[in-house]
Formats: structure tokens, C-alpha cells, sequence
């Protein structure tokens, strides 16, 4: 998940420097637009710096506390990000822009905020490629929208967003800016201050909702679970296949669990060997021959079936080696 690392580490620097650049700009010119920028920029840093964090500890492997590992620290933390953005990005936003409308005051230099804008707009753009670039090299086939709304790794999804509303953000404090400059109205440098916090706000409860799901572990990727179905059922050693289970377990790491009834013709016929050797050795007509027999017949016979299910998880781990935990058993 090196390209996820990378493009949260850029957004991070990105947004660090700009929130000191807006956060300047806001106090030399009073613009409640400006200010809403200023927080944005913050609270994508501060988003930023949390989904660095649980990327890190989400690497670390399994240990005797954790057998499956910290994969879901990377949701946990983003979760936490979201939940920051709404608070404190929208929601602080929302309440300035509101404050502005009530009680108006002068905006002034704006010449400063055009210019801060514009650097803005040049740093969150290429902060915005940097996640396009991620996450084309992740999607494959799919589309846009699909691989949002399937991706296991919401980190890379979350940089995109933001950044598209950093983007996004930057024109419509511009608008107002220009607006309250042309018409002498502070109200529009407010409305856009809503409106910036409301597009914050809109993006926290899409990275909140992801992020519950993610954390509930949903199914594996329906092309996989196709895959690992269609090779169980037609396995010549697979009788039925019984409550078959999966779940995501870390940013694109899976988890895939199923009971398996083997085919018993199909074992007898791997164990023939066993019992013409003891006809041949007229094992079976005394008692203590047939013991014997049946001794070694179920012993072959379960490590026969012990053979039977680790050949299948291990073909299943090379043919998808987004499963890092496949669990069969014999039922």
C-alpha cells in the first residue's frame, strides 16, 4: 500500500503549509470565506495526519495479542478523521459563515486572498493528481464511482475527495470574495463559508458511513467470492460446501471461511491401495488383521483429508492472493 502511504503523506505537507498561508490571509483580510478555507486546509491536515497514522499501525503484523493483525486500525483512525472533519471542519465553518451573515463586518485587502487562493488552487491541485494517479493504478477495470464504492482502502478514496472539495472550495471562496468586493455585500463572502463547510460535511458522512462498513467487515469482492466458489464446487474432492463466510480483514486483505463435505467414493478411491494390500497379504480373514486394517485405513484416511484441504487453501491463496486467511475444515 505504498501509493496510499504516499499520496496521504503529500496531502499532509500540502494542506500543513497551506493552513498556515490561509490562516495568515484570514487575519490580514477578515474574510469569512478566507477563514473557512483556512479551516478546511486544517481539517483536512488534521484528517490526513489520522489516516497516515492508521496506515502505519495497520501494517504491523500479526502478533499472540492480535492473531489476525491491525488491519482495521487504517478504518478505526479514519473514522476518527471523519468524525474531526464534521466537527470540527463543517461544523466550525457552518457556524463562522452563519456568524458573518448575523453580524457582518468589512472585508478588506483582497488582493491577499486572490493571491493565496491561487497558490492554494496550485498545491491542492497537484495534491488531487497525486490521488487520481493512486487510485487509477488501483481500480483496474472498474470505474470511478465503483471502485469508491467497493475499495477495502478508503485512505486514497478519502485524499481524492478532500482534495476535490479543497479544489472546489478554493472557486467558491473566490466567487464570494469577488462578489463581496463588487457589491459591497459582506453576505456573500458568508454564503460562501456555508457553502465550504457544507461540501466539508458531505464528505465526512461518506467517509463515515465507508468506514462503519469497512469496520463491520463486509464480504469479500463478489469476483473473488465467484472465483473461490466455482473452484470449490467443482473440485473432484468436494462433496457440498457449507457455510461458506467472508470478510474483509485490512486494505485489501481478506478473510474466507467455509466447512467442506468431501466426496467419499472419491477419498475410498485414493485408499484402494491400502486395502489390496492386506487382501493380498489375506490380512482380513483374522481378526487381528482386520483391526489392523481399519487402524491404518482411518489414520491414511485422515491425512488423506488433512492433504485435501491444505492443497485447497493453498490453491486458493495462489490464485487470490488478496486471501491472506483461508480457513476450511471438514465437515
Amino acid at each position: 500500500m505504498a501509493s496510499s502511504k504516499g499520496a496521504v503523506l503529500g496531502a499532509l505537507i500540502g494542506n500543513s503549509v497551506l493552513t498556515v498561508i490561509k490562516f495568515t490571509a484570514f487575519w490580514l483580510t477578515g474574510s469569512g470565506a478566507m477563514f473557512s478555507e483556512a479551516i478546511h486546509s486544517a481539517a483536512d491536515a488534521a484528517n490526513q495526519g489520522l489516516l497516515f497514522v492508521g496506515i502505519r499501525s495497520s501494517e504491523r503484523p500479526a502478533d499472540n495479542a492480535f492473531h489476525y493483525g491491525y488491519g482495521y486500525d487504517r478504518y478505526l483512525f479514519s473514522l476518527l478523521s471523519a468524525v474531526g472533519i464534521f466537527v470540527f471542519g463543517s461544523g466550525l465553518t457552518v457556524y463562522h459563515g452563519v456568524h458573518s451573515a448575523l453580524h457582518p463586518e468589512p472585508v478588506e485587502s483582497s488582493w491577499i486572498s486572490y493571491a493565496v487562493l491561487g497558490i492554494s488552487l496550485l498545491v491542492d491541485g497537484v495534491v488531487l493528481a497525486g490521488a487520481v494517479r493512486a487510485i487509477w493504478a488501483k481500480k483496474g477495470s472498474q470505474s470511478l464511482f465503483a471502485y469508491l464504492r467497493t475499495t477495502s482502502d478508503p485512505t486514497v478514496a478519502a485524499v481524492l475527495l478532500e482534495d476535490a472539495v479543497a479544489t472546489l472550495g478554493v472557486l467558491v471562496a473566490a466567487g464570494a470574495i469577488a462578489l463581496t468586493e463588487v457589491t459591497g455585500n459582506s453576505l456573500f463572502d458568508a454564503i460562501g463559508a456555508i457553502a465550504i463547510g457544507g461540501m466539508l460535511g458531505l464528505v465526512a458522512i461518506w467517509l463515515g458511513v465507508k468506514n462503519r462498513e469497512l469496520l463491520l467487515g463486509p464480504a469479500i469482492p463478489k469476483r473473488i467470492w465467484e472465483g473461490v466458489m466455482a473452484y470449490l464446487e467443482q473440485h473432484p474432492a468436494v462433496g457440498k460446501v457449507r457455510k461458506p463466510k467472508s470478510r474483509v480483514v485490512g486494505a485489501g486483505q481478506f478473510r474466507f471461511a467455509a466447512e467442506i463435505e468431501f466426496d467419499g467414493r472419491y477419498l475410498g478411491e485414493k485408499l484402494v491401495g491400502v486395502v489390496d494390500e492386506h487382501v493380498a497379504n489375506d490380512a482380513l480373514a483374522e481378526v487381528a488383521g482386520r483391526k489392523a486394517f481399519a487402524g491404518e485405513f482411518g489414520e491414511r484416511l485422515v491425512t488423506l483429508v488433512g492433504d485435501e484441504v491444505d492443497e485447497i487453501e493453498r490453491e486458493l491463496r495462489k490464485r487470490y492472493p488478496e486471501l491472506v486467511h483461508v480457513d476450511i475444515e471438514a465437515d
